[in-house]
């Protein structure tokens, strides 16, 4: 997501970094990710928090929340297959269409 976020095409306001993670402990390249939203006027968003929270920084409206527009855009995932299961079902429920969300898996 660090490459992606860095060299997809757009300008200012166009790109939004939503980074999840359990704990602030946890934020891997955050340096690198405030620069290059700094450098290219882009959006990032931390959601802190454990999995079993109740409040789900992942669900339709709180990503409509964080991203207005969202159902204009495309959308890049990549997360645990369990992770990435459930956002994908979010952004469909959230109105993206299932063309315009390309994801990536991965296991620990």
């Amino acid at each position: 997501m660090r490459a992606l976020f860095e060299t997809l095409p757009g300008g200012p306001g166009d790109i939004t970094l939503l980074y999840r993670a359990g704990a602030e402990e946890q934020l891997v390249l955050r340096a690198e990710l405030e620069a290059i939203a700094a450098e290219r006027q882009a959006g990032l968003h931390y959601l802190l928090g454990r999995s079993d929270d109740a409040h789900d920084p992942l669900a339709p409206r709180s990503l409509l929340t964080l991203v207005p527009d969202l159902v204009e855009h495309d959308v890049y995932l990549c997360g645990p297959p369990g992770m990435s299961d459930a956002t994908r079902g979010a952004l469909l429920r959230a109105g993206v269409p299932a063309g315009r969300v390309h994801s990536e898996c991965f296991s620990f």
